[in-house]
């Protein structure tokens, strides 16, 4: 629907909001989990046939992902009579086809269990962390637990060939993409010993190790700079397809799977830029062809069934949902619709945005540029900081970027440095300097969109999420070009916040940290909207609000929106509805001021 002035209502952006993720193939069918606003955002797990009807497999009241190792991933594992999930209370479940689930395993303590795959005997195997230590355990469907490795480090991406277990394992003090190795346990004395390690260390990170044909054993490493997929068979270690790109993304979430197998041995990946993420097919000889040419965007979920790749993708002008491609079919054959939905956005066409680049301090910033259409001349500008800030700007339709394209703003989605998809020295260009670099990036982004006439020099804005809305406060202590900013969950004080977090993340905080320290109300600069939710698991509401309160004492057009049980990801439409509202007042305020 319109809103009064012609732009997308908040009401309806809102409810726009359906997320897919952990696409999986298992039984002859697509599962997936997926939130949409008719269910109230509860997670559930889906079940899609050949013909494209898609079911829910889990009740709407049980919503399914923990915060394992924070940010949870892995949540589900198919197996020959049900399904097992982890519930978001951190218990894990056994669900037989037909019936209501089980607790096979309740919360205990500060437990979490994530990364789970089908074990033996209708099983599951799962990685189990209290905080203090991590462990790889089978679970039967009786609830009986036989824990296979115990780490002091962190655990993840659990996979058994016969009696050989692989899995992943990474330093306290480090991320996952900063370091992790890779290791093979023998489980046939029934005895817990670490496994040997055969690829990765502290300089190297692998990621998404999975069995492939033959019993070799896959796996993505950066050695080169860059994740490629590698394959170790009979001791050698092969690149499989060697390529100056990133094919795989920083593993924030368990159960990401970058690339799977047809059933003649082909090889399906993708490969990022940044923006794009492409399909590629690589065969037994090394021949590559791009499949689903249509797709722009592809999330870290490859699933192959009965010649069939299934994907969660999405393009300029469609959000992210299922889609299939035919394995048989030729290079340019499109990726199609696993299930059609009609679009009842008829009101608006979705303008595809440009890819540019802007002369920074550090070299050319690139970023997306999103214009209203039949802009005539200079127009209000937002540049959006993404969150991370490990993570990429997706070259797909997302409604928020839209709602405000609708109300005649452009809008900048800058690859500030830092971010995922140009490789391993960019991704850590960053450390020491957040705060700095990323603001630096974003700022070049607003004076070069100035300087062209793109944007109106007293009408720039700069709006973050988490890690984002921290670069968009540091943004508002300088001196321009940005006549307010939005921070939304954000980080105020990396040295408490590292105290806050939980383990998993605070090496992460460590090493990002830099001399731009703490925001101060003080060396604001410009009106600041603060937005942040009660029950925000990552950021602290308390801080956000009393950071509020002592801006709101010097005056000057600050403002914040503070809601009641809302979290880190403001995922309740009614929370996305009054924060898309409240910024778009908050910049229209500022431009009203400034004619006056």
């Amino acid at each position: 629907m319109r809103s009064q002035d012609s732009g997308l209502s908040p009401a309806w952006v809102a409810r726009k909001v359906v997320t897919y993720d952990e696409l999986q193939a298992a039984a002859g069918s697509l599962w997936w989990l997926q939130s949409d606003p008719d269910h109230g955002g509860v997670r559930r797990v889906m079940c899609s046939d050949r013909a494209g009807t898609a079911l829910p497999v889990t009740p709407s009241d049980c919503s399914i992902g923990s915060q394992f190792h924070a940010y949870g991933g892995g949540s589900f594992a198919v197996v020959r009579d049900g399904v097992w999930f982890t519930g978001n209370d951190g218990s894990l479940f056994h669900q037989r086809f037909g019936c209501p689930p089980d607790r096979i395993l309740p919360i205990r303590g500060s437990e979490q269990f994530g990364d789970l795959v089908p074990g033996p005997d209708g099983g599951v195997l799962a990685v189990r962390g209290d905080g203090a230590a991590d462990e790889v355990v089978a679970v039967s469907p009786a609830g009986a637990v036989q824990v296979l490795v115990r780490s002091s480090e962190f655990l993840g991406c659990p996979r058994l060939a016969g009696d050989t277990l692989a899995y992943l394992e990474w330093s306290r003090y480090q991320m996952p993409w900063d370091g992790c190795r890779l290791l093979l346990a023998d489980l046939r004395s029934g005895k817990l010993r670490p496994g040997r390690p055969v690829a990765g260390g502290p300089s190297e990170a692998v990621v998404q190790p999975s069995w492939g044909p033959g019993g070799s054993l896959y796996f993505m490493s950066d050695r080169t700079g860059w994740w490629n997929l590698y394959r170790l068979r009979d001791g050698a270690t092969k690149a499989v397809a060697p390529i100056d790109a990133d094919c795989a993304p920083a593993p924030w979430e368990g159960g990401y799977q970058s690339y799977g197998f047809a059933p003649d041995g082909t090889v399906v990946l993708t490969v990022l830029n940044g923006f794009s993420a492409e399909l590629v097919a690589v065969d037994a000889l090394g021949n590559r062809r791009r499949l689903g040419p249509n797709l722009t965007s592809v999330k870290p979920y490859i699933a192959v069934e009965n010649g069939r790749l299934a994907v969660i993708g999405s393009t300029p002008s469609s959000a992210p949902s299922v889609w299939s491609v035919d394995l048989a079919a030729g290079s340019g054959a499109p990726a199609l619709p696993v299930s059609a939905t009609a679009d009842s956005a008829l009101f608006w066409t979705p303008v595809p945005p440009s890819v540019e680049t802007a002369p920074g301090p550090g070299g050319r910033v690139r970023f997306l540029l999103h214009r209203p259409p039949a802009a005539a001349g200079p127009v209000p500008l937002v540049v959006r900081a993404h969150p991370g800030p490990t993570d990429d700007v997706p070259l797909r339709l997302d409604w928020t970027t839209q709602f405000f394209v609708s109300h005649g703003f452009a809008v900048a989605e800058v690859l500030y440095r830092g971010s995922t998809g140009q490789g391993r020295t960019f991704r850590q260009a960053l450390h020491g300097h957040w705060g700095d670099y990323d603001v630096d990036d974003c700022s070049a982004v607003a004076e070069h969109l100035r300087s062209t006439g793109v944007a109106l020099s007293d009408a720039m804005f700069i709006t973050g999420a988490s890690a984002g809305g921290y670069t968009a406060l540091q943004a508002a202590t300088r001196q321009g070009p940005f006549a307010g900013a939005t921070a939304t969950s954000a980080i105020i004080d990396p040295t408490r916040w590292e105290l806050s977090v939980p383990e998993f993340q605070r090496p992460h905080a460590a090493v990002l940290r830099g001399s731009a320290g703490a925001v101060a109300p003080e060396r604001i600069r410009c009106p600041v909207l603060v937005i942040h939710g009660t029950a925000d698991t990552i950021t602290s509401a308390k801080e956000a609000m009393h950071f509020a309160q002592e801006l709101a004492a010097l005056g000057d057009g600050h403002d914040s929106v503070l809601l009641e049980d809302g979290d880190h990801y403001l995922s309740a439409p009614a929370d996305r509805e009054q924060a898309l509202r409240a910024e778009l007042d908050f910049y229209q305020s500022i431009m009203s001021r400034s004619t006056v």
